[in-house]
């Protein structure tokens, strides 16, 4: 690629469809809710009013049921994005009480044994219908009997209540987190010594009996993991840690329930375990073949896990030393992060912020979406304030966006490279910036699925970067750690998964994929972060980008005695060279952080007996599931940590982070590695995989874009556990390759 493309200056066409207008209320929400789910129980009754097990076909029972499924879906994923995004907290409020209207309504639905028996009489007919359909209509069955429609009535009626409950009691763990406005402390400045001036001249001083110290407001994992990289003084970095656990202490008892809520329902439903149970719709079937991929990786990870936690150690105890701190001789949770981050900076010769003054977020984007545009043949074109305006239906084009912070982009098909807009794709959605009530982290969310519907006419996807940066200043740009490109990237592979996905029904659509999948196109397109030219593409010192930045940085440097002059404009050789050796080391800190929660995941979802599932203590779980992978030291008393984490209620098993970065790397060295920026492997790659979303096996979609099955050789060497061998992997019930094994 010889030039960056800039999407602000890109020649506006109008989209076929106007982009969705975010002036929902919270009284429309719900009116909206109840108005679709309505809708729904119409449909199924009209269905019921007219259809016999004898007269049931595709076009009669299964048609009506998904075209009504498909406008719902559309709707409620909109209804669902406000909870995320909205200002207003009471919108906030409304959209998570439709959530949970919906969720109660396909409880309500999944366990119709009426509409059951229709469908099941459907696909005992056998009719000729597309691929898409054939798919469909076996979702549709497994889902029917997933929630027990082939249990006698008693074992049905427990297993709705089971369902109620589980619905209730995990909209309740989840509230904790969209009605968080996060955790206040107060420290002196020192106290808070390692984090930045500008972090810290931005904090809220104290009055009064407050006096002299600043207010820190903890908001999120993502802001906690940084105070843990960042803040020097252990003590402080202990009492955030324990005060950001215990603010969700009142999660532990629903967790806990849950626990036992899911091991009923899957001896119900004639599984050894809720681990099994939800592997029955993932490509991987068995619990047990997890089991023993997650164990050998540990076991072929433990020498240099080993070898990082005698490093972190001894770096602890010369830290301490240094700064008269008292030594206990051990080594903590709120260590892990901060000595990680240390250990990077030593072996690596570079700090992270003089990496991230090359990483300006909007100059980061721009770049970040030139790559996708050249690999993958899209367009990205900027909808101005402007043009935004006119695409409002006289609304206004503030209608269009749901803060003044959000970018709004048209993307286009552009398979030519002539930056041409050719087929219209769908609208990409940034809102980058943190603000209070919005949702923590990072993550692209789906705004509206795309689908053809009744008419034949094609609905349009929407997707959101959703993230939380720090804003600018006046002077200064957000500037973006190596770790949290690498981050942007990954949330964009699953924007363009959602962006470049034409399938018939909308539950089939983008990145609604196998658990065990769903995370793979995103991981691979982090594989681009890692590129010496991918490195030198995206990078821009920020003080080349206006006088008053180069001002600021100046003042800066002199403090640092940095050769202003002779700044380089992108990375240095010396930076990327450095940035591409710290890859192995990064990889492997990742597996594991990913290995820890997959070994409490699984402990979770396999008590083992009912009994082990009403008396388990989840704290000491976790902190024992986090001395077997990091070898930490405990202390006396546990905090609740596992109270802060969502992912155990709304992902089937962390395990899937590794299982989609073991096919993620697979697919990128055997068909990106030879040429990373080869625009027909990009388009193949669309047309083979992401292209189809869920509407095809994803086992087979891998193979045939490999040519052979997956395996695990890539994963293994980029951790730098095996030199170069022949892919040696066990076979899963699906045929699929997870892992090494036998011959």
């Amino acid at each position: 690629m010889n030039s960056l493309s800039d999407a602000s200056h890109k020649q506006i066409i109008q989209p076929p469809v106007l982009p969705t207008l975010f002036n929902a209320s919270a009284e429309s929400i719900l009116s909206d809710t109840k108005s679709l789910i309505e809708r729904g129980k119409l449909t199924q009754d009209a269905v019921l009013a007219c259809v016999t097990p004898e007269t049931a076909t595709f076009a009669n029972t299964v048609l009506p049921l998904v075209q009504e499924e498909n406008h719902r879906l559309y709707e409620r994923q909109l209804i669902k994005f406000y909870s995320s995004v909205s200002q207003d907290e009471e919108v906030r409020k409304a959209s998570n009480e439709a959530e949970h209207l919906f969720s109660s309504f396909d409880t309500d639905t999944a366990m119709r044994n009426d509409l059951y028996v229709l469908v099941d009489a459907v696909r005992g007919k056998g009719e000729t219908i597309s691929k898409e359909s054939c798919r469909l209509l076996e979702k549709l069955r497994s889902e029917f009997e997933q929630n027990g429609l082939a249990l006698p009535e008693e074992d049905r009626t427990r297993l709705r209540q089971i369902n109620k409950e589980l619905d209730q009691t995990k909209h309740n763990y989840m509230k904790a987190f969209s009605e968080s406005q996060g955790i206040d402390m107060w420290f002196a400045r020192e106290e808070l010594e390692g984090m930045s001036d500008h972090m810290l001249d931005e904090l809220e001083q104290g009055n009064n009996e407050k006096q002299g110290k600043l207010r820190l407001r903890v908001e999120g994992t993502m802001h906690f993991n940084n105070l843990m990289r960042s803040v020097k003084r252990s003590k402080i970095r202990r009492r955030i840690y324990f005060e950001y656990a215990t603010s969700y202490k009142a999660n532990v008892a629903l967790l806990e329930r849950v626990v036992v809520f899911r091991e009923e329902k899957a001896r119900l439903l004639g599984y050894c375990d809720y681990a099994e149970l939800s592997m029955a719709i993932k490509m991987e079937k068995s619990p047990l073949k997890i089991e023993m991929f997650l164990e050998d990786l540990l076991s072929k990870i433990s020498p240099t896990r080993d070898a990082f936690i005698s490093e972190w150690r001894q770096m602890k105890a010369e830290d301490l030393k240094t700064r008269n701190e008292l030594d206990d001789g051990k080594f903590y949770a709120w260590d892990r992060f901060y000595y990680s981050q240390r250990l990077m900076e030593h072996r690596f010769d570079f700090g992270s912020d003089d990496v991230a003054e090359f990483f300006p977020l909007d100059e980061t984007i721009r770049r970040m979406l030139a790559v996708s545009e050249q690999v993958f043949g899209l367009s990205f074109v900027a909808i101005e304030k402007e043009t935004r305006d006119g695409l409002s239906q006289g609304a206004g084009g503030d209608a269009l966006i749901w803060h003044d912070d959000v970018q709004l982009f048209a993307v286009w098909d552009n398979i030519d490279g002539s930056r041409r807009c050719v087929d219209f794709l769908g609208y990409l959605y940034m809102d980058l910036y943190q603000r209070p009530g919005k949702r923590p982290g990072f993550a692209d969310l789906p705004i509206r699925p795309a689908y053809t519907d009744v008419n034949g006419t094609r609905k349009y996807t929407s997707t959101g970067l959703v993230c939380n940066f720090s804003k600018p200043s006046k002077n200064k740009p957000s500037l973006l750690s190596h770790a949290q490109v690498v981050l942007l990237f990954h949330e964009l592979g699953h924007g363009i998964h959602d962006l470049v996905a034409k399938t018939e029904y909308a539950r089939f659509h983008g990145a609604s994929t196998a658990g065990d999948f769903n995370e793979a196109p995103s991981q691979m397109l982090e594989n681009w972060c890692w590129l010496p030219t991918t490195l030198r593409m995206l990078s821009q010192h920020y003080s080349k980008l206006s006088p008053e930045y180069f001002e600021t940085w100046q003042s800066e440097a002199k403090s640092r005695t940095i050769d202003v002059a002779n700044k380089s404009q992108t990375l240095t050789g010396d930076m990327v060279e450095k940035l591409v050796r710290s890859k192995k080391a990064s990889s492997v800190l990742q597996c594991l952080a990913l290995l820890n929660m997959s070994f409490f995941d699984m402990a979770l979802n396999r008590p083992g007996s009912h009994h082990a599932a009403a008396t388990m203590d989840t704290t000491h779980l976790f902190h024992s599931s986090s001395q077997r992978v990091y070898c930490f030291d405990l202390p006396e008393d546990l905090p609740p940590f596992q109270a802060t984490e969502t992912n155990h209620l709304q992902v089937s098993g962390m395990y899937i982070y590794l299982t989609s970065q073991l096919y993620s790397l697979d697919m990128f060295h055997t068909v990106f590695e030879p040429d990373p920026m080869d625009r027909e492997q990009g388009l193949r790659y669309r047309r083979t995989v992401i292209g189809k979303g869920s509407s095809e096996d994803e086992m087979k979609m891998m193979t045939d874009f490999l040519g052979r099955p997956p395996n695990a050789e890539a994963l293994y060497k980029e951790l730098g556990l095996i030199g170069p061998m022949q892919p040696k992997s066990f076979t899963s019930n699906r045929g699929g390759n997870l892992s090494k094994g036998e011959d």
